[in-house]
């Protein structure tokens, strides 16, 4: 096989000292490379570079040259001093450099990436403080990244800054399961140390300098242990290189680490200036009895350990803004002044990061503006593996859905080494159960399911199609191929010729702490890539990093938020392969997904006038707490408290909607009356009666009072938790109404209005009503939840109430047809509007189903909110809904 490594990294050495070329361009100059490669003599033959590989290294010089990173919005407090500039040219980058080139040209980062890294890390470091500043100082700050973005980059970067500019003792809290902690260290371990703490030799960034070398006091076999620790016998005054420690969030470990340093350093531990950096700052910790991990212990844990130093900078990285430390306090002082939360909070700084633009995200996937056809549904896995389940459940076959996403990841990885990348990781996810005998029974029968896909292949893949599609095996991958690879640009006779190649590497293991086997990709023991189904719980889903993630299976309860976004270890990179990852999961999950993504991505676009308007930390956790979602967070987390708990948010400039709705005939009925009753006071109230626009039926200025009519009396599913305790609602349009806003609009959505085919159910006027699929929406146990994409409208649905001249004004200025609805919100004298939906769901023949939107005018980006409502959120209702979900994370 021909060196691709070599070819790639050749031309990306030319390439680095000129402009990108065109795609045209660079594929010539790649072939002329590899020509000459093969010429070169060597003590092993020269083999000719295949077309699919030039291919591949045009694809990965193409992302490498052309991907971006803008460095996101930064909030900072109101007495920051910047103190970097005045000391760059003094201090030695020596680990920072080291690490530079260790990403460019052992980890093939773009160089538009890894400058943009510098200037994220720069701005970090420079909201900490200078470490040789002299007296007592405390710096708190918040980065806030993406699921799988690379925040680990990200604070390796600032390590190593921070080791260059003078910080000696630095503390990294990588979660609470060894494997986690395990596989940070190795990070460290090469990106920062240089220095396999395992082996006991250089690696890595080492390729660049072996000079200097940290001293580190844990291993990637070994958490911080004060028997070991003891064996060190120096202080750390002896020490001319920063101490490292990797460690749990663990009370236990944390409380060790504490004593250990203050009987080793009693007289001078004050001398030596401390970063500590917590890795997953929103696990701070999960909800759970157990002592070593309950949240208040770990929080004072680590509260102690930073009061030890005179000199300390604390750095959370968190992957969601909806951190915890905004969403537990149950007020706003308590955030700022409460006794667990004052230490940490990131009172100096909260920096929200932009993941390059080659990030696979929530929004590729799940939003309304998803690119990614990626999600398939699982809706036959009750009988064998249910959803709920006890811990004595032994699976007996898997679902047929499986069987589908086990022969995805044979193609995709067959897909793979035709394109040229047969010499990478490639991974398979099976999260089912949290339960590890469960776990270790389902890995028995995928195991026994890919010795007979391998069987099959082995036998039958060498011959003409026609006989070889007579193996059940061979016809059920060729099927697969059919419905979901045969647009990827190969034959199916050239993935036939290769499925051998694909399936034979291809493992099976349990990633969970019963078992020996191991989450491994190191170069050392798998110089060539592993091909890896692993099957887990709890320690697939926080941090741990699945290389090469291909196929993920999915069966968890949907409404756990930050169980469930962290469990999307599918969120990444996936450059030249993204066209053939899979998900499978149950339309229910899909649905919460889609609407925390949408959740999430209209907050973060909020980001940036945030910033424009000079938030301090403290008002942008005000924001964060007051977004509507925070209520599903806030239900989570205070499960346990077992009552009812208060939490006022912000409307705002925000559209609510009915998240999921009720099939019960009885309600369907009762509200499509509603709908009539409504309409006909609209009728009354309205001068000009209904105008027919392309969006259906307006009424406009019609009475506060009707709306809130409807909102009151429409019958929620309870699940559906901004419509279901309606008076928040309710109350905040009273509040318009004293500000002034007295008349709102209404909305009948309808396709083709004044079509003379059709008739809307019980309403009486002419039109169509809107098609739901079971691609979009699914129905099941009485809910009726949507999925790919949460909005039950369309953005334009908010166009209405606006003035043609000022919409018209609007889609200028922006340069856009269709607006971000936000700016629509944002029209002076806007006012509110409901928008009524009619739905035919025709895979499961029902019609009339109504659905509702209220969207209200103002904006969710000033300073502070005008207007708080307060919902109370049915903590009981909840605990009955989920109790025996409350374990999901502590059965490891």
């Amino acid at each position: 096989m021909a060196d691709l490594t070599k070819l790639i990294e050749t031309v990306a050495l030319i390439l680095e000292q000129r402009e990108p070329p065109t795609e045209e361009a660079l594929s010539a100059f790649v072939k002329a490379q590899a020509v000459l490669l093969s010429m070169i003599p060597g003590d092993v033959p020269q083999i000719a570079f295949t077309d699919g590989e030039i291919a591949e290294a045009v694809r990965t010089l193409q992302t490498r040259f052309s991907v971006r990173m803008r460095l996101g919005s930064l909030f900072q407090s109101e007495d920051y001093k910047p103190w970097l500039a005045g000391k760059q040219g003094d201090i030695n980058w020596y680990y920072w450099e080291r690490y530079r080139k260790h990403l460019l040209t052992s980890k093939g980062f773009p160089p538009h990436v890894v400058r943009a890294l510098d200037d994220v890390t720069d701005s970090v470091i420079d909201h900490l403080a200078d470490p040789e500043k002299d007296g007592v100082w405390a710096r708190r700050g918040l980065v806030v990244g993406h699921v799988q973005s690379g925040k680990t980059a990200n604070y390796t970067g600032l390590v190593c800054k921070a080791a260059d500019a003078g910080y000696k003792v630095i503390i990294i809290l990588a979660g609470l399961l060894n494997s986690l902690r395990n596989q940070t260290q190795e990070r460290i371990d090469s990106d920062f140390m240089g220095w396999c703490t395992r082996s006991k030799e250089y690696i890595g960034a080492a390729k660049f300098g072996t000079e200097r070398k940290p001293v580190c006091l844990t291993t990637t076999t070994q958490d911080f242990a004060r028997l070991v620790a003891n064996s060190n016998t120096m202080g750390l005054k002896a020490l001319n290189e920063p101490v490292v420690l990797v460690i749990k969030k663990n009370k236990s470990t944390l409380e060790n680490l504490h004593k250990w340093l203050s009987e080793h350093n009693k007289h001078n531990l004050r001398d030596f200036p401390m970063l500590l950096v917590d890795d997953e700052a929103d696990h701070a910790s999960i909800n759970t009895n157990k002592d070593d991990k309950d949240p208040t212990a770990i929080n004072k844990a680590i509260r102690n350990l930073l009061s030890i130093f005179d000199r300390s900078s604390f750095v959370g990285y968190t992957a969601t803004p909806f951190a915890n430390i905004f969403i537990d306090p149950e007020t706003e002082d308590e955030m700022q002044n409460g006794e667990i939360y004052k230490d940490l909070f990131p009172r100096d700084f909260i920096l929200s990061l932009d993941p390059p633009d080659n990030y696979v995200g929530a929004n590729r996937i799940f939003t309304s503006t998803a690119d990614l056809d990626s999600t398939r549904d699982i809706n036959d896995n009750e009988d064998l593996l249910p959803v709920r389940h006890k811990i004595d459940l032994v699976p007996i076959a898997v679902p047929a859905s499986l069987h589908k996403a086990i022969n995805c990841f044979i193609l995709a990885r067959a897909i793979r080494i035709l394109r040229g990348q047969q010499g990478k990781h490639h991974s398979m996810m099976i999260n089912v159960s949290r339960f590890t005998a469960v776990q270790n029974h389902v890995k028995g029968l995928v195991l026994d399911l890919i010795k007979e896909r391998r069987q099959g292949v082995n036998n039958f893949s060498g011959l003409p199609s026609a006989e070889a599609l007579t193996n059940s095996s061979l016809a059920a991958i060729h099927d697969t191929w059919t419905t979901d690879y045969s647009h990827t640009g190969f034959s199916w006779g050239d993935v036939q010729a290769v499925l051998k190649k694909s399936i034979d590497p291809i493992e099976v293991i349990s990633v969970n702490t019963g078992s020996t086997d191991s989450l491994d990709y190191s170069k050392s023991n798998y110089p060539d890539g592993r091909s890896v189904i692993a099957v887990g719980g709890l320690s697939l889903s926080r941090g741990l990093t699945l290389e090469g993630l291909l196929v993920s299976y999915f069966l968890r309860n949907s409404i756990m938020y930050d169980t469930l976004m962290q469990m999307g270890r599918w969120f990444g990179y996936r450059d030249g392969y993204e066209d053939l990852c899979r998900i499978f999961m149950t339309p229910d999950a899909s649905s919460w997904y889609a609407h925390i993504a949408d959740a999430t991505e209209e907050l973060r676009s909020d980001f940036t006038a945030m910033e424009k308007a000079k938030l301090t930390p403290l008002e942008f956790g005000l924001r964060i707490r007051s977004h509507p979602t925070a209520l599903i967070v806030t239900a989570r987390n205070k499960m346990r408290n077992g009552k009812a708990v208060p939490h006022q948010i912000a409307l705002e400039g925000r559209l609510i909607e009915t998240l999921v709705l009720s099939s019960n005939k009885e309600v369907i009925d009762a509200n499509l009356e509603l709908v009539k009753r409504t309409i006909d006071g609209a009728e009354n109230e309205s001068n000009s009666g209904a105008k027919i626009t392309p969006l259906g039926y307006v009424w406009e200025k019609v009475s506060v009072r009707l709306i809130q009519g409807f909102i009151e009396q429409f019958r929620n599913h309870p699940h559906s938790f901004y419509t279901h305790y309606h008076q928040p609602l309710v109350e905040h349009l009273s509040w318009l109404e004293s500000e002034g806003i007295g008349r709102c609009d209404i909305l009948l959505k309808t396709l083709k209005p004044q079509d003379n085919d059709g008739y809307l159910p019980v309403v009486g006027l002419k039109g169509t009503m809107q098609t739901r699929t079971e691609k979009t929406a699914d129905v099941g146990n009485g809910v009726i939840s949507f999925k790919r994409k949460s909005r039950i409208g369309e953005a334009r649905d908010e166009e209405v109430g606006i003035e043609p001249q000022v919409l018209e004004a609007l889609r200028e200025s922006e340069g856009l047809k269709t607006l971000n609805p936000k700016r629509y919100r944002e029209v002076e004298g806007k006012r509110p509007l409901l928008i009524i939906h009619l739905l035919h769901l025709k895979d499961a023949s029902i019609e009339g189903v109504v659905a509702y939107g209220l969207s209200l005018p103002g904006s969710a980006t000033t300073r502070r909110p005008r207007k708080l409502v307060e919902y109370i959120v049915n903590i009981p209702y909840w605990n009955q809904t989920y109790s025996d979900l409350l374990s999901d994370e502590e059965d490891e």
